[in-house]
C-alpha cells in the first residue's frame, strides 16, 4: 500500500482516537469515522484480490464489497476468530438479540421496514456457517451506515445499545482489514 493510503489511515485513526463516547452525538461521530477508514479499506479489496488469482465481479455494488467481498479476502474463519480474539463474541450476541427482539430494524428503506430481510440477516448472523454468519455480521455494519447517512435512525439515547458493540466490531475489522492489506 502506497504512502497515501497509509497517511489517510492514520489521519482518520486519529480522528476516531480522538473521540469520546460520552454524548450520544460523540457515538455517532465515531461510527460515522471509523466507516470513512472501513470504506477506504475495502474498496482496497478487490484489488488485493485480483493480485491474489481471486475472481471479482466485473461492478462491484457497494454493499457487496463492505461484506461478502472482505469475508472472502480476510476469510470467514479468521474474521470471526478475531473478533472472538478481541472479546466480540458477547457483543455480536448483544446485537443478534436485539435484532431477534426488534428492539431495532436493521433493513430500511426510504423508512419503510421489512421484517423479512432482518429476518434473512438474523439468519446469517445465527448461522453455523462461518462464511453467513461473518458477512451478517458486516451488513449489520452496513446497514447501519446507510440507516445514518439517509436519515432513518433515529437519533435517541437507546441507540447506544446498538451502536457502542458495533462501534467496537467496526473498530477491530478495521484494525485486522489494515493489517492485511498491508502485509
Amino acid at each position: 500500500m502506497n504512502q497515501y493510503f497509509r497517511d489517510f489511515h492514520n489521519n482518520w485513526i486519529a480522528k476516531a482516537n480522538a473521540i469520546s463516547t460520552n454524548e450520544l452525538s460523540d457515538i455517532f461521530d465515531k461510527y460515522i469515522t471509523l466507516f470513512v477508514i472501513y470504506n477506504n479499506l475495502y474498496n482496497q479489496v478487490p484489488n488485493k484480490l485480483i493480485i491474489s488469482g481471486i475472481p471479482v465481479p466485473n461492478k462491484i455494488f457497494d454493499n457487496k464489497a463492505a461484506t461478502e467481498l472482505v469475508v472472502k479476502f480476510l476469510t470467514p474463519e479468521d474474521l470471526l476468530l478475531e473478533f472472538s480474539n478481541n472479546n466480540l463474541d458477547n457483543d455480536i450476541e448483544s446485537i443478534i438479540n436485539l435484532i431477534d427482539q426488534e428492539t431495532f430494524h436493521i433493513k430500511i428503506k426510504f423508512g419503510g421496514y421489512n421484517r423479512n430481510e432482518d429476518l434473512k440477516i438474523l439468519n446469517e448472523l445465527k448461522s453455523e456457517n462461518k462464511g453467513k454468519k461473518a458477512t451478517g455480521i458486516l451488513k449489520v455494519i452496513y446497514y447501519v451506515r446507510c440507516n445514518i447517512f439517509h436519515g432513518n435512525k433515529d437519533f435517541v439515547e437507546y441507540q447506544r445499545i446498538l451502536m457502542e458493540p458495533l462501534i467496537k466490531i467496526l473498530s477491530v475489522t478495521n484494525d485486522f482489514l489494515f493489517r492485511k492489506l498491508t502485509e
